[in-house]
């Protein structure tokens, strides 16, 4: 049904389109003044991502059409750093609203799970917007507990524990 390669440069743009119309979804529930990030800021800072050997991006197609995404990278290279080389960030797992609960997240979270193991991570973390509309579809995906984050708040779990703690949880889902 899904067709799945690896990103490459020529994706850039498409990626990043599906990326920004994804947080559209967030309006709902995003404080005031919230607003997602730009198409053109996605497009740059996707763009080096997608040719770096420490990167790893899928894209999932179905008849030549985007049905969705996932990228990983060490979480030394993140936006939010942490100096860990058994820490693999989850950057981003977006699907399509006409593919949602067709088990294509399901899917492309667990080739991100072989593929972490594969290149030597014990761990995965995972930023969620605090008060995202859809944190079962976090905890279906094996993340016990999921990091949520503020604008101005990147250290708060949904359960209230550190960071440490919540890696900690999420180790199992690579162990």
């Amino acid at each position: 049904m899904y067709d799945f390669r690896p990103a490459t440069a020529a994706d850039t743009e498409r990626l990043a389109k599906a990326v920004i119309d994804g947080f559209e979804g967030y309006r709902s529930f995003a404080p005031d003044g919230w607003t997602p990030p730009s198409l053109a800021g996605e497009i740059e800072g996707l763009r080096p991502l997608l040719g770096d050997e420490q990167v790893w991006c899928v894209v999932a197609e179905a008849d030549g059409r985007l049905a969705g995404q996932i990228t990983v990278l060490p979480a030394a290279r993140a936006v939010h750093p942490v100096r860990d080389p058994a820490l693999a960030h989850l950057r981003n797992l977006f699907v399509h609203p006409d593919f949602w609960g067709s088990g294509l997240a399901t899917a492309l979270h667990a080739a991100a799970v072989e593929t972490a193991r594969e290149r030597g991570f014990a761990e995965m973390r995972l930023f969620t917007a605090a008060g995202q509309a859809h944190p079962v579809r976090a905890r279906a995906l094996s993340v016990r507990r999921v990091r949520c984050v503020t604008p101005t708040d990147h250290a708060t779990s949904s359960n209230g524990d550190d960071a440490r703690s919540s890696r900690k949880a999420s180790r199992s889902a690579l162990g």
